[in-house]
């Protein structure tokens, strides 16, 4: 009995992709979900050619394709796969171990980056096990990104010399100017400043769990993984669902080099991401956000947690009135009373409280005022302006694109 064990039992997960055993000195397995994109190679390149940290290292590809898709990407895949697993049979990769796996005709309901990357994690656990491994590093990484030098001694720095049982990466899309058109960056560049807007605005309000969620920007401990209860199935979002559910279990590091490079380019093989936001903006002026004055109140409301602890009265408070309008004072007030019944302190007050409203719950609160009148999204570089007053003393607004970029850019990895 593995420390996995109990994770198998209760989860469904596919059959074991890999008979061969993993070297007993594995620390790291990076995972990275593949479809038709043959970008992975020069993903691979940039693993290869990375500083090699003290443990060895395994790369899992779970190229994946859906019952619906046609015979072309079928074909892609193949393709992809049958390069791959030549180059893993002929050591062409001297860094680490490469293992690939053609998932087909995966069923619509599942099909996705989600499955993928579940399916590549859960055989991480499995590997982990067979070594009796429990802090074994699962990473996750895409198909069209690329990673910096010292991607692999950061991260086992931060996990081993620095305790961290999960931790988020510092990133910035890849603007190569010789690749990638003057409209394909200025689109990535305003939907960076929104990734970047949205955790500062997180954090602006006092929300505990305030981390980039990109998929190709993360690890986590086998152990941990496990105790999150594994990686989601969606189609989209999976990597901020589950590290959603796995911040408040246990602290997630930010390491705030930028060590992950994400391609920028248009594509559509997420729901939404980069890919389709770059699609979206590219054919628009402006790129339009959460309106700030949203987390203006969120912050108004989470401030008042102390004193809704110390008095039994809900009606001593005045909570904003874009609080009371989506979550409506009676769910307030029960989950309030709920909180208090169940904790004997503030601070495990507070801490479920935060389990009421947490990230799935603030982003519906979010979403539910994009057409109000009062609270309609705004401009990104209007909101990343608001944002950004916040942080600064006697801040002038910024006109610029690039400028704003690069301000909050800063900010972010700085903060």
């Amino acid at each position: 009995m593995g420390f996995a064990s109990f994770y198998f039992d209760r989860f469904k997960s596919k059959k074991t992709l890999f008979n061969n055993n993993p070297c007993r000195d594995t620390g790291i397995i990076v995972v990275i979900p593949c479809y038709r994109d043959e970008f992975v190679f020069n993903t691979l390149n940039s693993l290869e050619n990375a500083k090699l940290p003290e443990s060895k290292i395994e790369v899992i590809i779970i190229i994946n394709s859906s019952e619906l898709d046609n015979d072309i990407v079928l074909e892609q895949n193949q393709q992809i796969f049958d390069e791959l697993l030549l180059r893993s049979k002929t050591s062409f990769y001297k860094n680490f171990k490469l293992l690939v796996h053609n998932e087909i005709s995966v069923p619509k309901k599942v099909a996705g980056v989600g499955n993928a990357r579940k399916i590549g994690m859960d055989e991480a656990i499995r590997r982990f096990d067979s070594i009796e491994k429990p802090d074994g590093i699962i990473l996750s990484l895409d198909a069209d990104t690329l990673v910096e030098n010292n991607y692999f001694t950061l991260i086992e720095l931060a996990f081993v010399n620095k305790k961290a049982n999960a931790a988020y990466f510092q990133f910035q899309h890849d603007f190569d100017t010789k690749i990638y058109s003057d409209q394909t960056i200025r689109a990535c560049k305003l939907y960076e400043i929104y990734l970047r807007y949205f955790r500062l605005s997180l954090a602006y309000t006092g929300f505990p769990y305030s981390l980039h969620t990109i998929g190709s920007c993360f690890g986590v401990k086998a152990i941990n993984y496990i105790k999150a209860g594994g990686m989601s199935k969606r189609q989209g979002g999976e990597d901020f669902y589950f590290l959603h559910k796995l911040a408040p279990q246990t602290p997630v590091f930010a390491i705030k080099d930028i060590i992950v490079k994400p391609s920028p380019r248009i594509s559509d093989r997420v729901p939404f991401g980069t890919g389709p936001a770059v699609a979206s903006i590219s054919k628009s002026i402006s790129y339009f956000v959460y309106n700030f004055k949203l987390f203006t109140d969120l912050k108004s409301f989470f401030d008042q947690f102390q004193t809704i602890y110390k008095t039994n009265d809900i009606k001593n408070h005045s909570f904003p009135e874009s609080v009371v309008d989506h979550f409506g004072i009676e769910y307030l007030t029960s989950v309030i009373d709920e909180c208090k019944k169940n904790t004997n302190n503030f601070k495990a007050f507070s801490k479920r409280m935060f389990t009421k409203f947490d990230a799935f719950a603030i982003v519906k609160f979010l979403n539910s005022f994009e057409n109000s009148k009062n609270y309609a999204n705004t401009c990104v570089i209007d909101a990343a302006n608001e944002l950004l007053t916040q942080y600064f003393n006697s801040y002038s607004p910024i006109k610029s694109e690039d400028d704003i970029y690069n301000k909050i850019l800063a900010l972010d990895l700085n903060s």
